[in-house]
């Protein structure tokens, strides 16, 4: 993924002039933005997301998944490749992007998750994990879902097609809300020798 519009003149968000050519967007949609704070590193699986699920990151994130144009993933893959380093404490050997069932990967054109973390992973120098593991059938929308539905939506939907030479491994999802999809991934990993895992994502859903 090239840079985000190589420069874009103004802001994404507002359309306010930019000034400097390595703004992505205006400094005052930048302090707006709805940055997370750093929680869950203690848990047995860390998670780490570079914003909280909510206005403007949550539009972006839909029209980006909506579109056939890449320009609103690209902001936000160049903004979490901005944001993460910050947050992340231990690096993993590798980085697996959620998987698409191939019928949806036809139907949208691209992974989301792909090209939101190839920017990110590029400037970790760590290499994404794209034919390890597939989506081996269909599923619902997790978001047209009720919580108690979700992880039954999941059962036995990804497989390991090759070998994993990794120990330490971080799952990327564009958004996490119960966690179902990383922790179903989560557990085919952990049965097939990865030792550590790490929950990755560019939004999480506020706890409440």
């Amino acid at each position: 993924m090239s840079s985000y519009l190589g420069y874009a003149k103004t802001c994404p968000l507002c359309a306010v002039k930019l000034t400097n050519s390595k703004q992505l967007v205006c400094n005052q949609c930048y302090q707006t933005l709805p940055w997370n704070t750093p929680l869950g590193q203690a848990a047995a699986t860390p998670l780490f997301s570079a914003f909280i699920y909510a206005s403007p990151i949550k539009q972006l994130i839909l029209q980006g998944k909506s579109s056939r144009s890449l320009d609103k993933l690209q902001l936000l893959a160049e903004l979490l490749a901005q944001q993460f380093p910050k947050l992340v404490t231990e690096l993993p050997e590798a980085i697996l992007p959620v998987p698409l069932h191939p019928k949806r990967l036809r139907q949208r054109g691209f992974n989301q998750s792909v090209e939101l973390v190839r920017p990110l992973a590029k400037q970790l120098q760590l290499p994404l994990l794209l034919r390890q593991v597939i989506r081996q059938r269909p599923t619902d929308e997790q978001k047209k879902l009720a919580a108690a539905e979700r992880q039954h939506n999941l059962e036995q939907a990804f497989q390991l097609v090759q070998p994993l030479p990794y120990k330490h491994i971080a799952i990327f999802d564009d958004v996490v809300t119960t966690g179902a999809t990383c922790a179903e991934l989560e557990a085919l990993l952990s049965n097939h020798g990865v030792e550590k895992i790490q929950i990755w994502c560019c939004a999480q859903t506020k706890m409440t």
